[in-house]
Formats: structure tokens, sequence, C-alpha cells
């Protein structure tokens, strides 16, 4: 399990609510508006060893990653209430799949030697067959995704197609020529995931489900883009440039459109000086 004392330098529990729940409305007594962002938490760095960082970013960047497919969830959701994808709708979705995969690459941008020290192991001890298939945002996700008829070679499928190719070339960069944890076990994916694996999940990337709020969701966000966005400046990832080739633009600016488009409701309901990261 990932401990308090595990968890990285100013990183706190996400709280989300269960995929398909709505944000929770404010309460009219004790929630009279918006809760203002905190600063953004310290950035994990050791001079010595880059295990901390790698660690941090491992669990900062799948924070966010949960945080992108609840708005995203939220735009397939639409559209099978109205019948389908609009043209803004698709663009918007094929838009935070290129965030997710902006993403994984964030998370997943340390050698193959530290996430074999700091990360897999850490996952190792919460199951030995660990997988983000038990990842239960993403799997309603992958559910409403599953209702819609894209058209083939659609703005939508593109980002898809994108983003298997990044997840496959982050896997590959991280265990070169080795099985996930979960094949290594002896996994299947067609044997379904329990609800306890959901949880397991869950519990390893400190995620509690509550209900929550739009402004304190908004704000969980925006505090974590910020303190990626202070990471990537002082210190800038180095990867290959065919992999930085995959996002539709280089990763510094991936987050800083998350920040303006993640702000978005905050900014329109904040009151007149709450500073925005």
């Amino acid at each position: 399990m990932t401990t308090a004392r595990e968890r990285p330098l100013g990183l706190d529990v996400l709280c989300l609510p269960m995929p398909g729940e709505p944000l929770a409305e404010p309460d009219p007594v004790f929630g009279t508006g918006p809760v203002a962002p905190k600063a953004s938490a310290p950035v994990a760095r050791v001079a010595a060893d880059d295990s901390d960082r790698a660690f941090y970013r491992w669990m900062i960047g799948h924070h966010l990653t949960f945080g992108v497919w609840r708005m995203l969830a939220d735009v397939l959701a639409d559209a099978g209430r109205t019948g389908g994808l609009s043209e803004a709708g698709t663009a918007r979705a094929a838009w935070w799949y290129d965030c997710y995969s902006a993403l994984l690459l964030y998370a997943g941008s340390c050698t193959p030697e530290v996430y074999a020290r700091s990360i897999r192991p850490r996952m190792a001890a919460t199951h030995p067959a660990f997988s983000g298939l038990w990842a239960r945002d993403h799997e309603w996700v992958a559910g409403l995704l599953s209702t819609l008829s894209l058209p083939r070679d659609g703005v939508l499928k593109r980002a898809l197609k994108r983003n298997r190719l990044v997840h496959m070339t982050v896997a590959q960069m991280l265990v070169p020529g080795g099985a996930s944890l979960f094949k290594g076990h002896g996994g299947r994916a067609a044997n379904g995931v329990t609800d306890a694996e959901r949880d397991l999940f869950d519990e390893f990337f400190l995620v509690h489900r509550e209900a929550v709020t739009q402004a304190g969701f908004t704000a969980a966000m925006l505090t974590r883009l910020g303190a990626v966005r202070d990471d990537l400046a002082a210190d800038p990832i180095d990867a290959r440039a065919d992999v930085f080739a995959l996002l539709p633009t280089d990763l510094p600016g991936m987050v800083d459109e998350l920040i303006a488009v993640v702000g978005e409701p905050l900014a329109a309901e904040a009151p007149i000086g709450v500073a925005l990261p």
C-alpha cells in the first residue's frame, strides 16, 4: 500500500466521486462559494537520487490523469444523452485524450533503472499483479466510448491511436523487453476486474472516493497542474524527440493549456482577488 510515510512530498490525497456520480452542489449553508486553490505543492527533488522525483511524478501524473478521465467522461456521457458526439464534442474529447497522452509521458519519464527501483516494487508490494486495468475511472471512460460510433479516420480516432502508441512507448521505455506485473503473474483481462482490485488501485494512488464539489475538484486539479508546471520548469524531461513528437504540442504547452481549460469554471465564479496558478 502507499502509506502516509511513503506519500510524495507535498502530495495530498485526491478526493473524487465514483465514476458516473456528478460533482456535488455546494452546501447552501456551509458551502457559500468556490474554494480558492491552495499553493502549488513543493516538488520532490533529491540531488543524488532520482527515485523520489520519479515516484512523485508517477503519483501526481496519475492524479491528473484521473481528473482528465473524469472530464473526458463528462463529454462522452453528454454524447450518450444527446445521441452522439457533436463536432465540437468530438474535438474536445480528442483534446482530453491528448492530455492523457501527455500525462502518461510525464508520469513515466524516469529511466528503466529508476522505475525498477522506485516504482515497480511499490506496486508489486500492493499486489503482485497490480494493473492499470483496475483504474475504475478509465474503465468508465472505455464503457462510454464503446457506445459511440466513431469515424475511422476522425479526430477522436486519431487521438485514440496516438494514446495507444504513447502508452506502448512508455511501457517499452520503462520495462524494455519485459512483461507487466499483470501479465507476469498470469493476469488476463478477460477475467474482469473486482471491486477489491479497484479499491487497491485507488488506495495505492492515494484516491479517496467521496462527494466533491466542482470548486473542490477544480482546485485539486489546479494545485497539481501548478506543481507539474513548476517541476517541468525546474527539471525539464529529457526524452527522445520522437516520443514528444507524438503530442500535438510540447509537454509544458499541454500543461499550460490544461491549466487554462481546467481553471475556466473557477475563474468564472471566483471572488475578485483569488489568484489562480
